[in-house]
């Protein structure tokens, strides 16, 4: 296992690395104008696709560079399919493959400065071999002296440290790429979004936060199916997690096992209603989206294993949001008319309550129709079956300029349910399994 190199924790340092690049992508920029002066419109459209590609990869060769909670930053934005253009979240997915484990000798100063002993006078097995790793940390194997196995996440040092100084880091490149492109939403949007981000990164970090959610869903879910590992507080700190070890088997794992296809379906019916479960009655979701946050158990049952990110829901989100689905559906599947569509969209503040019916026909409804044709798409019929799901299409081309200006902000909530639904969606059309998509069973 290659050993991870140090994240650069130095302000100065860390600044002139995004320094750097703001002014990179001021000379891109001019370099892109002139050129553009010499071109027909088709070479135009061509030439700003490449633009904006080349763009999302020097930001992420400045997060990657950062290492830390940059590289988590950098995973959350490639999921923000309605902000963020598709040529800057692809480059940005790159991190989820950057993450690199710390050697023996940090795990183990970790140990003894979180837990104040030395791993073998704690556990009476650790395996200082992680057998995970994620963005802000990573997980080996142990077992209790009484016998029990157990998972202990370790974090890796630094991390904390660095969120609010990357979070100013990143607003200042998107700050200066706003003055490069046009599609970026309105700055509001963008601080609500970065608010948001540094609300969760900063729970995120704290194990002893990630306790407290374990223990709040262990007492309050009540779905058939689902299984949390309890968290040994005695074993734990804000920087180390000891949970009792779940026996199952990661998404592909599990895949490749070939279940047939109605244990396929049966699995994909209790992640979606999980979801709905999670919304609806306990007004909390789990809004990390990633594949590993999820164990295939051997007794047929699903873990969840992360509960890190977690977003409590506002009740008027969550009416609003119950509102906006069956309009999706209605709109564009139906060819319903679309003012309580409009409506809706300013209730969830995503638009101002001065755009007109006028302007949201013609400059909001095309530009929002593919998006939401793909999100209605599973709950236009009481069954889907997700081998047919198609792709989420994210933000279009370069098309809509108009009407990512008139996007006027959100709840607070919206980034972690668009994230949340998304690898929801996703999930579901890698297992190819056909469900029952009545989300209203858990709405009261």
């Amino acid at each position: 296992m290659p050993k991870s190199s140090s994240i650069p924790t130095s302000k100065v340092k860390r600044s002139s690395i995004a320094g750097i690049a703001a002014a990179k992508i001021g000379v891109k920029h001019l370099g892109y104008k002139t050129r553009s002066l010499l071109m027909d419109e088709s070479e135009k459209k061509k030439s700003k696709e490449l633009h904006e590609e080349n763009l999302g990869l020097l930001i992420f060769s400045v997060l990657s560079q950062l290492k830390g909670t940059a590289l988590k930053v950098s995973q959350l934005l490639s999921m923000e399919a309605d902000i963020l253009p598709l040529s800057i979240r692809e480059q940005l997915k790159n991190a989820y493959y950057q993450v690199q484990p710390i050697n023996r000798a940090l795990v183990r100063k970790q140990i003894i400065q979180e837990l104040g002993k030395k791993p073998q006078d704690i556990f009476k097995c650790f395996e200082p071999k992680a057998f995970a790793a994620a963005s802000i940390g990573q997980v080996h194997r142990g077992e209790s002296f009484a016998g029990q196995p157990l998972a202990i996440k370790i974090q890796y040092p630094g991390i904390a440290s660095t969120i609010e100084s990357d979070l100013k880091i990143v607003e200042q490149l998107f700050w200066t790429l706003s003055k490069t492109s046009e599609i970026l939403p309105h700055k509001k949007v963008l601080d609500l979004m970065m608010c948001e981000m540094k609300n969760r990164l900063g729970e995120e970090v704290d194990y002893e936060i990630e306790a407290k959610n374990l223990h709040w869903f262990l007492d309050q879910v009540k779905l058939k199916g689902i299984i949390i590992p309890k968290p040994i507080d005695e074993l734990s700190s804000k920087r180390v997690l000891t949970l009792e070890m779940l026996d199952g088997l990661h998404l592909q794992e599990w895949l490749s096992t070939q279940p047939d296809q109605t244990e396929k379906n049966r699995i994909g019916q209790l992640l979606f209603d999980f979801f709905w479960y999670s919304v609806f009655k306990l007004k909390k979701i789990n809004a990390d989206p990633h594949p590993g946050n999820f164990l295939f158990l051997q007794d047929g049952n699903l873990g969840v294993l992360d509960f890190g990110c977690v977003r409590s829901l506002d009740d008027k989100f969550i009416q609003q949001f119950s509102i906006l689905i069956p309009e999706i559906v209605n709109v564009f599947y139906r060819n319903a008319e679309s003012k309580t569509l409009r409506k809706t969209y300013q209730s969830l503040k995503i638009l101002s309550d001065d755009v007109s019916q006028d302007e949201f026909e013609k400059q909001v409804v095309p530009h929002i129709r593919r998006f939401a044709c793909w999100f209605g798409e599973a709950y236009a019929t009481e069954t889907f079956d997700f081998n047919k799901k198609s792709p989420c299409p994210g933000r279009p081309d370069n098309e809509g300029i108009k009407a990512v200006k008139l996007v006027n902000g959100m709840f607070q909530e919206q980034m972690c349910f668009d994230r949340a639904h998304l690898g929801l969606m996703n999930l579901l059309t890698e297992i190819g399994a056909t469900i029952k998509t009545d989300w209203k069973k858990f709405y009261v």
